[in-house]
């Protein structure tokens, strides 16, 4: 039972190659598998350290987002300090004003009751001043008159 016929030996040589240059394929595919194998874990590799240095920089982001954060927090106290500050400023400044105010308006008011009286004096002794007159020219006129009476009586 084992007569194996030339045909069937060349059957079997030509599956026998056809098995063999299947392999050499296959073998190579698989080398080609494996290198992109390798391939894509380098790739991976990279991502992975991208991925790392993309979280450290989210860190640092986040630290530096902190900090800025935590300065605008300081800085919105501060420029509630100070309008705080201004406002108090100006409720001072707007009293000041007002006794300013004040205090122009009694001013106003003293100067122009001195002015008042003066004008008042000043016609007063304007009057007086021209009484005078009348008296020192009635007196002038009574002078004149003793003198004259006197040279007559001499």
């Amino acid at each position: 039972m084992t007569n194996i016929t030339r045909d069937e030996f060349e059957t079997v040589k030509e599956l026998l190659g056809s098995a063999a240059r299947y392999a050499e394929s296959a073998h190579r595919g698989l080398d080609r598998l494996e290198m992109m194998q390798q391939h894509s874990q380098e790739q991976i590799d990279q991502l992975i350290g991208a991925q790392r240095q993309a979280e450290q920089r989210l860190d640092r982001l986040e630290m530096t987002q902190q900090r800025s954060q935590l300065q605008i927090d300081q800085l919105t106290v501060k420029m509630d300090q100070l309008a705080e500050a201004q406002n108090l400023t100006n409720q001072r400044v707007s009293t000041q004003i007002e006794e300013l105010a004040k205090a122009e308006k009694r001013t106003d008011q003293r100067l122009e009751s001195f002015i008042f009286e003066s004008q008042r004096l000043i016609t007063k002794h304007s009057e007086s001043i021209e009484q005078l007159k009348g008296m020192t020219e009635r007196l002038d006129g009574v002078l004149a008159y003793l003198i004259r009476k006197e040279g007559r009586d001499e």
